[in-house]
């Protein structure tokens, strides 16, 4: 996890310089507009993947370059459980794809699927880096071989309690030790599961987190009887587990959903052989709060069409009451807004941005939030320091947050803690371009947005 000492207030000249943990950014001094292209989604990106790697044949992925460490995660995890993969530059040369990122460079890649049984014993430990999503993809997948698998990943997803997945294998007949602490990374995973004739009902806590439901979803093909997965709790991010269903179902599976459970049949993946990947929907929320807080024009490119955005539609749909036009695709900022009720049980990640937009229009109330307390940070508690941290306010309530509108990013007196969250150093970082800030976590974007710093750089 990130990490600073206290650092003293910056001044207003209008470049930036960073240390190895800490980034200061300075006021900006124009009101010129930013081109902010949209990263990959690194949900569809992440499922693509791991479908791909379990598919018989050869799947060519397109618009994934540029996608960020958890999709790099993710795909350095398949590679060392024997999938071979390669990348198409943009002169249509075919080269093998090792550990390195999806650069921008890279017009495609070729994922060279082993199908349900042709996965390796890794010769070291997965690192799943900070991505909760391979963690879960890949601690199911893990759990259907025969062999034992380490999966290990960096100090903020070591922190992470993920209690139902572990118990969801166990439950499996799955063998999981705890490394260190208990239901928290590294863990040892031995299968395969349901061979000693354990019930096929599982019972899952969706609760909290709807990741370890799309990582049997999306690890089932290999079953070889049906199972029954129950739900245990009320469900959160429906969107993201209904896109994993969704692409099982259009590529061989048969999956029922009843009220409270899904019954899933042994079936057999046939992906599609070529697929694009479009882009993350979330990420405008930041193009949305540099609009707001910056007071300049955005140009919006690759918003996704609406049954891609993964719940954050929403952002366009309260664009207005934030006191942005959404005109095409240049984003303005018009006035104060309105005060507006945003519950955001199935999209989750924008609570921090969200906030701010709220503080900086007419206020309003998040509901549908308490999930997010399980993310890189507690997002409740991480989003009300940053605020406190610009000058400005906000109260937490028992499933969200109230925030009181017209307020103004004040220069923080401190470094800016951002707790190894990259949404939160991102849009700590947007507030700095206004009121100057020392941050910590530098280069945490990365994990989600490769040129986030990049683009915004073109203002000075």
């Amino acid at each position: 996890m990130a990490s600073g000492g206290e650092l003293g207030q910056t001044n207003s000249s209008h470049k930036s310089k960073s240390t190895s943990n800490s980034l200061e950014v300075k006021p900006f001094p124009n009101k010129k507009s930013i081109s902010w292209e949209l990263p990959p989604s690194k949900s569809h990106a992440i499922r693509t993947l791991f479908l791909a790697s379990q598919s018989s044949g050869s799947t060519e992925i397109f618009g994934i370059n540029n996608s960020g460490h958890d999709v790099n995660s993710m795909k350095n995890c398949l590679i060392q459980l024997g999938v071979k993969m390669e990348k198409l530059d943009n002169h249509g040369n075919v080269s093998p794809l090792g550990i390195e990122l999806i650069g921008g460079d890279i017009s495609s890649i070729i994922v060279h699927g082993v199908g349900k049984n042709g996965f390796k014993k890794p010769e070291k430990r997965l690192d799943i880096g900070n991505s909760g999503t391979t963690l879960r993809l890949i601690s199911i997948l893990c759990s259907r071989f025969d062999f034992e698998v380490i999966i290990d990943g960096d100090m903020s997803i070591r922190s992470r309690y993920t209690k139902s997945l572990w118990d969801s294998m166990v439950d499996s007949g799955v063998s999981v030790s705890y490394l260190q602490d208990e239901f928290h990374l590294p863990v040892k995973i031995q299968g395969p599961w349901f061979s000693q004739g354990q019930n096929k009902t599982l019972l899952l806590d969706i609760s909290k987190s709807s990741q370890p439901l799309s990582a049997w979803i999306l690890s089932s093909s290999a079953l070889e009887d049906e199972i029954e997965i129950e739900f245990d709790g009320t469900p959160v991010s429906n969107r993201h587990w209904e896109l994993s269903l969704e692409m099982c179902n259009s590529n061989g599976a048969e999956i029922v959903l009843n009220e409270n459970s899904l019954i899933i049949k042994p079936w057999v993946l046939d992906l599609k052989p070529k697929i694009e990947i479009p882009k993350d929907a979330s990420m405008a929320s930041f193009a949305m709060l540099a609009a707001s807080c910056l007071d300049i024009p955005i140009d919006l490119i690759g918003w996704p069409k609406r049954e891609d955005c993964v719940g954050h539609e929403v952002l366009f749909d309260i664009s207005e009451s934030l006191g942005i036009r959404w005109n095409n695709s240049t984003l303005t900022k018009f006035s104060d807004g309105n005060p507006v009720n945003v519950d955001i049980t199935n999209c989750n990640d924008i609570i921090t941005p969200l906030s701010l937009m709220l503080a900086l229009a007419s206020g309003g109330k998040i509901s549908g939030a308490l999930h997010t307390s399980f993310k890189e940070s507690n997002r409740l508690k991480s989003t009300k320091l940053l605020l406190d941290c610009f000058g400005m306010e906000c109260d937490l309530l028992e499933d969200g947050l109230f925030v009181n509108g017209n307020q103004i990013p004040k220069n923080p007196d401190n470094l800016v803690k951002t707790f190894g969250d990259h949404r939160v150093f991102m849009s700590a970082y947007i507030l700095g371009c206004f009121a100057g800030a020392i941050i910590d976590g530098n280069g945490l974007h990365k994990i989600a947005d490769e040129r986030f710093i990049e683009r915004i750089s073109k203002l000075y």
